[in-house]
């Protein structure tokens, strides 16, 4: 089975899906931490771990590829 290489347009989609899934899941965290502050009183720290590692992984994972994007330091 050959694996076709994504064309530019694709990869355009592809980026833009995950960035509104994204923005989708972190909008939503945000709100149920706001909900369950309101309601119980406590901070609701399990939310907030997981917005903190999504977005570690977002962040990050971006840097990593635009640095092998790059190149190492050529431009």
């Amino acid at each position: 089975m050959k694996i076709k290489k994504a064309d530019e347009m694709e990869m355009a989609i592809n980026y833009k899906a995950a960035r509104l899934a994204y923005v989708f899941v972190t909008i939503s965290l945000v709100i149920w931490m706001i909900v369950d502050f309101a309601t119980t009183g406590e901070f609701p720290l399990p939310q907030l771990i997981i917005v903190a590692l999504q977005n570690i992984i977002f962040f990050g994972s971006k840097f990593l590829m635009t640095r092998r994007m790059i190149g190492n330091g050529e431009e």
